[in-house]
């Protein structure tokens, strides 16, 4: 009996250790997060916080960790509002531009290995004669590419697609719409898909192997991300490609988006479609020290290294394509954005915190960003940097089109104004005075440069308003003259001024018809046509104002009526100048 006693104290004295042990273990996964909440806390701020924004949520999918817990999961909304399918572990969202954290981990992956030098010329990878629109001697390094300043123009079209006839393959894709080289390398970030997606090929041609193969045999298969797709139509898994059909796409106020599906031709730069699972399990990854994607845990260690900095601050800018992102403390990541749907994965890897998150809303910004607070803190620029002075002059962002018929895309200006919510440093390091911004530098502007645009937008306009008017004027007038039964003016430069006004009005039909195509994702031989048609309008007007200045001084014709025709000719030549100065006759 005294023996099955002392038993008993001892399995329970094990038995309380245990239980104490457990506890020990619980307080040991509770902690402060950078924002100041703690962790056990988050999930009902986070709850809280969506029931605050629910009017305009649509769908939403969160995930908050350190590198061996998980410290909250949610789902939230609907995939589907109008057929009510709720968000769940199995509903898949689109990263957008986070699928170009997978080239640059592929890219690290063949450093590592020794097949591919982050500053080696990146022609020395490519066929021969690949790139055709380099302007600068200098070369282009992989670490331009991973900082977004190689010096490549934005590029519009078939940025989306609903077709992919024509395109074969990546390689196809990138011939297709290869950029201008606007900027020498190194000196300006300006976002660019094409260089990414450019990576992407470089990897194809290190390897052996297609982008996509080579993601899900490198990265998605030895993390075990089953529900992930990348190619440009997703048929690498079909699985995915059918759960896709399921998401409904949504505008930030939660208005329905239809029929939101496009492909992505530069499918690295912002193809990728998972389950928040999958995304998590990626992210996790990375934020261990150890990650498994890498032979050598030097390499995950350089991938975090800083390649760009804000200006002549030792602020990060660019970690080998991660993006610091400004919080309360410094993250690093990258967000994404597709025709429907939004997503951020950010790092903070001093505190070891990663946070994913996935909407099914376009541009969304209260749970990329906002929502992002109550984990990584708010942002201040004081904990940064101490200027806080505004450069003076005008500047424009450097992603933008300089050269060919999309540059009139780049008139959009700063002037003695800074974007606050942003970390931004004040620079002229590189030769080009500018504003760094997180994504990309805004250039100053010469003034006589802005003068000019400036001045030739807004002649076009008054062209445009002086030919309506005119045109009005002559209808009103031809209308009066047939109710009072009078013979109408025979002369034959009040006919060639009518046609000097319709053709003012085409030329600007033309260019809505331009804006129209860009903003719905048409593809680009489908309207390509149209800067085929300015440039001869452009020859047209051209030869109406040689025709009109040599008939308006040899003809006897009043005072009043040879103005109005000197008007006529100068509105032509301003929508002539703007035709070649924006280059709107470059159909090729």
């Amino acid at each position: 009996m005294m023996q099955t006693k002392k038993k008993i104290r001892i399995l329970c004295a094990v038995f309380a250790f245990l239980i104490g042990f457990g506890n020990v273990e619980v307080f040991a996964a509770q902690q402060t997060l950078p924002s100041g909440v703690q962790s056990e806390q988050l999930e009902e701020k986070i709850d809280s916080f969506v029931r605050e924004h629910e009017d305009t949520t649509a769908g939403m999918a969160v995930a908050v960790f350190d590198s061996s817990d998980e410290l909250m999961k949610n789902y939230y909304g609907y995939v589907d509002k109008e057929k009510n399918i709720p968000v769940e572990a199995d509903s898949v969202f689109e990263w957008g531009s986070t699928t170009k954290l997978l080239v640059w981990v592929s890219v690290m992956q063949l450093n590592e290995q020794g097949k591919l030098d982050l500053n080696e010329d990146v022609r020395s990878y490519l066929p021969d004669g690949f790139l055709t629109n380099l302007s600068y001697d200098k070369p282009v390094t992989m670490v331009n590419l991973m900082n977004h300043n190689a010096g490549f123009q934005e590029v519009y079209a078939d940025l989306f697609v609903k077709d992919l006839s024509g395109v074969s393959d990546l390689g196809d894709a990138l011939k297709q719409h290869e950029p201008e080289q606007i900027y020498e390398p190194g000196t300006v970030t300006a976002y660019s898909n094409w260089g990414v997606a450019l990576a992407g090929f470089i990897v194809e041609q290190v390897s052996g192997l297609s982008f996509s193969d080579y993601v899900h045999q490198h990265i998605f298969e030895p993390l075990g991300m089953k529900h992930s797709a990348l190619f440009m139509d997703l048929s690498d898994n079909t699985w995915v490609q059918e759960k896709r059909k399921e998401l409904q796409c949504y505008t930030p106020d939660g208005q329905l988006i239809p029929d939101c599906f496009y492909y992505i031709t530069l499918y690295p730069a912002g193809m990728c479609t998972s389950t928040l699972e999958d995304f998590e399990t990626f992210a996790r990854a990375l934020l261990d020290e150890d990650c498994v994607l890498f032979q050598k845990k030097e390499t995950r260690n350089e991938l975090f290294a800083p390649t760009n900095c804000f200006g002549q601050t030792e602020i990060p800018l660019n970690c080998h394509g991660f993006w610091m992102v400004p919080f309360g403390t410094q993250t690093i990541g990258h967000g994404g954005n597709t025709a429907g749907c939004s997503s951020y994965l950010l790092l903070d890897t001093a505190d070891g915190i990663g946070a994913v998150v996935m909407t099914n809303q376009a541009a969304e910004s209260i749970y990329n960003s906002e929502m992002m607070e109550l984990i990584f803190g708010a942002y201040e620029r004081s904990k940064y940097i101490a200027e806080d002075t505004v450069p003076s002059g005008i500047y424009r962002p450097a992603r933008a089109v300089r050269k060919g018929p999309f540059k009139f895309l780049s008139m959009s200006y700063s002037i003695g104004e800074v974007d606050k919510d942003m970390l931004w440093v004040a620079d002229e390091s590189t030769g080009h005075r500018k504003i760094v911004y997180s994504y990309g530098d805004y250039v100053e502007v010469p003034t006589v440069e802005f003068v000019l645009e400036m001045g030739l937008f807004l002649f076009w306009i008054a062209a445009v308003l002086f030919s309506l008017i005119s045109l009005i004027v002559r209808l009103i007038t031809i209308i009066v003259r047939k109710v009072r039964k009078k013979e109408p003016v025979k002369n034959m430069l009040g006919k060639w001024s009518i046609a000097a006004g319709l053709l003012q009005l085409l030329i600007l039909l033309l260019l809505f018809a331009v804006i129209v195509c860009v903003s719905a994702y048409v593809r680009w031989r489908a309207y390509a046509w149209l800067f085929a048609a300015f440039g001869v309008l452009a020859l047209v007007m051209a030869g109406m104002c040689v025709y009109g200045l040599v008939k308006n001084r040899g003809m006897q014709l009043k005072k009043r009526q040879k103005v109005f025709n000197y008007f006529t000719i100068g509105f032509m030549v301003v929508t002539v100048a703007n035709i070649l100065y924006w280059n709107l006759f470059m159909f090729w």
